[in-house]
């Protein structure tokens, strides 16, 4: 595993993107020189700025023409014998946002659904409704709504693996015209989210987009054979679209999906970005599959069950999807899963489907006890609306963060001697005056004697949350409980101050 702490921070300013040429798929030089250069000794530098690490919550959102027919089949509806990454699973992909290319699956549930419901008309007929429903599109509510859950900052899908880009770009597709929004989706939400206080991050499928080339893809490593391959165009193309939305929108945080189609091309970005944006950081879906890879891209840390995408040589922040570390790292990550099982919303699933507002919480207590982040997506509706249902957990969450977000947020992660108490895990984190033992559940009533972390001066301990039935003691290097009846709480947090 790649751990490396980098220290420049830099806000040099790229020239004006529209006074750029598109960097050619053979020439890939400095847009403009900066301190960072488009190496991988020079990249790696970079640090990942402290805002990211103290918030340790963001939410994302996946929205675009597939949010219109809003539809993957329903989980009970899915042979419960499919293998991961298997012909049946992506004929059955419970991810609605991958509605164009399970389309393809003409006796799959998703075609079959289609043909119900709109006959023959195709994906791209979906671009007239949505760009429709846009001119009454409310980004302000939409921002109260995130910042109302306690998250500090959001990450939106610009563009996904259908191609449809959510601002008006001036960059020319070579295949599709129209294939944008006419409002600018990126630019307001931007605004409106900022205007919460929240960062904003963009995301951009660079490895994969169905509008230059799509076959139809059934396995993980078909899903690499759809990658736009040199000739094609696509390369200039993400690199222009990369560069806007660098000096267009100055995003806090950039976010690429899949892979890249060239190394080089991908260092370019991370150079341009980082000259450009202060306190900025990418992730690490970055990977360039022209060629051998490195055997570092395979390296997978213990402590990890679920999809671990293959790292590039250069990221800020490494990103499992419906996975998360169960450890304290020497990198930085991020857990990036739907409130349901999708990040498209999906108008299948019921509120059963969903994860609970106490789920969430037990999620950023593990998140923040290894030094990780919870990237949690809500799908929009196609008509404009977040789903009334996961905003309903996500105030939920921001209620419980009110009055707890001390636990969790502006905290790092201690090491403890033991990583659970009779069957149910347990963390700590801590801040300048405080830590936190976070034990992510509630066990049984009982004794219990638990190891105090290496931390000087710890004085005094309590249950942080509500009313229980029992006694917190300090004696002896130890955290002594007693505890008759714990607190209704989705984690119980015991606070230890220090003198």
């Amino acid at each position: 595993m790649l751990t490396r702490r980098q220290t420049i921070k830099t806000s040099t300013a790229l020239a004006a993107a529209t006074l750029l040429p598109a960097c050619s798929e053979s020439e890939q030089t400095m847009s403009n020189p900066g301190q960072y250069l488009p190496t991988i000794d020079s990249l790696r530098r970079h640090d990942t700025p402290q805002w990211f690490r103290d918030a340790r919550f963001g939410v994302f959102i996946h929205w675009g023409l597939y949010s219109i027919p809003a539809y993957a089949p329903h989980r009970s509806a899915v042979p419960a014998d499919i293998k991961p990454g298997s012909y049946d699973q992506f004929k059955h992909n419970a991810y609605a946002e991958w509605y164009m290319n399970s389309l393809l699956f003409e006796d799959g549930p998703t075609a079959a659904y289609h043909r119900e419901h709109y006959g023959t008309r195709t994906y791209a007929d979906f671009a007239q409704p949505f760009n429709e429903m846009l001119e009454q599109w409310d980004p302000e509510a939409w921002a109260r709504d995130i910042a109302a859950s306690g998250a500090r900052y959001l990450v939106l899908v610009t563009k996904h693996h259908d191609g449809f880009t959510l601002w008006p770009s001036s960059v020319k597709h070579p295949h599709r015209d129209n294939w944008s929004t006419r409002r600018d989706v990126v630019g307001e939400l931007g605004e409106a989210v900022r205007a919460q206080g929240m960062k904003f991050g963009v995301y951009y499928s660079g490895g994969i987009d169905w509008s230059f080339k799509h076959r139809r893809i059934e396995s993980f490593a078909g899903l690499m054979l759809t990658v736009p391959r040199s000739g094609s165009g696509y390369l200039d193309y993400a690199n222009a679209h990369y560069r806007e939305l660098i000096e267009r929108y100055r995003p806090d945080y950039l976010w690429n999906d899949i892979c890249y189609p060239s190394e080089s091309a991908a260092l370019q970005v991370a150079a341009d970005y980082y000259n450009t944006v202060d306190n900025g950081l990418i992730n690490d879906r970055w990977i360039a599959l022209r060629g051998l890879l490195r055997p570092s891209a395979w390296r997978r840390p213990e402590g990890i069950d679920g999809l671990l995408p293959p790292q590039p040589p250069v990221w800020d922040v490494r990103t499992p999807e419906y996975a998360m570390f169960n450890r304290v790292l020497p990198f930085d990550w991020e857990t990036t899963r739907g409130i349901g099982h999708s990040f498209g919303y999906n108008r299948e699933e019921t509120s059963e489907d969903l994860l609970s507002a106490w789920d969430i919480v037990r999620m950023l207590g593990q998140a923040a006890c290894c030094n990780g982040n919870v990237l949690l997506n809500t799908g929009p509706r196609g008509d404009g609306s977040l789903d009334p249902l996961q905003v309903e957990r996500l105030h939920a969450v921001g209620q419980w963060l009110e009055k707890n977000s001390a636990c969790v947020q502006d905290t790092h992660p201690l090491a403890l001697s033991r990583s659970e108490i009779n069957g149910v895990a347990m963390g700590a984190t801590r801040n300048a005056n405080t830590v936190y033992l976070h034990l992510l559940g509630t066990p049984a009533a009982g004794h219990y004697r638990i190891e105090l972390p290496e931390v000087p001066g710890i004085k005094a301990a309590r249950l942080r949350h509500g009313e229980g039935a029992g006694k917190v003691t300090v004696t002896d290097g130890e955290l002594v409980l007693d505890i008759a009846t714990w607190p209704d709480a989705p984690t119980q947090v015991l606070e230890l101050s220090l003198a």
